[in-house]
């Protein structure tokens, strides 16, 4: 990835978002299945989830400290 992000910034975004959304699409068809036979993949997107929400909340206040810029 480090190789895609200084050819095209644009495709390294394109790539990184697609495999994300790929992921979560194959996890939501597999969400009655248990990961390792011992935890469901539902709890593993509630994980997901939570990490993303958290992830965007910690970017949208380094981008607001950046430079006052009004994000919401």
């Amino acid at each position: 990835m480090a190789m895609l992000i200084y050819r095209s910034s644009a495709v390294f975004a394109g790539l990184k978002m697609a495999m994300t959304g790929m992921s979560i699409i194959l996890m939501v068809i597999l969400a009655r299945y248990r990961f390792m036979r011992v935890l469901p993949v539902e709890w593993v997107l509630y994980g997901v989830l939570i990490a993303y929400a958290s992830l965007i909340g910690h970017e949208i206040s380094m981008l607001e400290r950046l430079g006052g810029l009004p994000i919401l």
